[in-house]
């Protein structure tokens, strides 16, 4: 891992933002009208991944760090993860830009999508409560029935071969279903639903999800 602060200076000036190095591998972000901001910049070789075990190595060795931006945006599921668990935001640029202009506190920052499947999710009458398990997946635990793993995607014009790459990509988390979020998706073709099928992994979309959360998968 190295030291990523020139590229990501670069790109905050080209975004209005003047920032101040800190020791550390940190920057100082000044923005209007919110605090001053604080991140720690990550820069990843080819074919380097930024886990949990780095994430709970960066806070104990700078304490205070709050978000944490990787560049290229190469994070495992399990840092996701265990970034909830410590409070402190693990993201790419994008996401750092995006928490700039509109957290004030920018360690709880979350991206949009995760912002309306949250709400979505925790406000069902059947939900208990919900736990991040990776990017865009979930664990709910159920007041009624047993807990549900859900992966998400707002992709929705399905094939097999978009099932089988989501699947992959989720490797160890070990979904119960696959939720599609996008509210564009009127129904999946009759390729990906033979291969949801063949996987015994339900492809399902959330209204019909969360219609069903209190009922199904019992």
């Amino acid at each position: 891992m190295n030291d990523v602060r020139g590229w990501i200076e670069a790109k905050l000036r080209e975004k209005g933002f003047s920032s101040t190095r800190l020791p550390e591998r940190q920057l100082e972000i000044a923005r209007d009208p919110y605090p001053d901001a604080r991140v720690l910049c990550v820069g990843l070789s080819k074919g380097e991944t930024f886990d949990a075990e780095n994430l709970v190595a960066a806070v104990e060795d700078i304490p205070g760090t709050g978000f944490v931006v990787v560049v290229p945006t190469n994070i495992t599921h399990a840092a996701y993860e265990r970034a909830e668990e410590l409070g402190v935001c693990v993201a790419g640029f994008g996401e750092l830009v995006d928490a700039l202009q509109h957290d004030e506190d920018i360690a709880g920052h979350i991206d949009s999508q995760e912002q309306y499947e949250q709400r979505r999710l925790k406000y069902n009458k059947a939900v208990k409560s919900l736990k991040r398990k990776g990017y865009h997946a979930y664990e709910i635990q159920r007041k009624k029935h047993r807990p549900l793993t859900i992966v998400t995607t707002n992709v929705y014009e399905f094939t097999a071969d978009r099932l089988y790459s989501i699947l992959e990509s989720y490797e160890g988390i070990e979904p119960d279903l696959v939720v599609v979020t996008n509210p564009n998706c009127r129904g999946f073709s009759t390729d990906s639903m033979q291969a949801a099928s063949q996987t015994g992994i339900p492809l399902v979309r959330l209204v019909d999800f969360l219609d069903d959360l209190g009922s199904n998968w019992t």
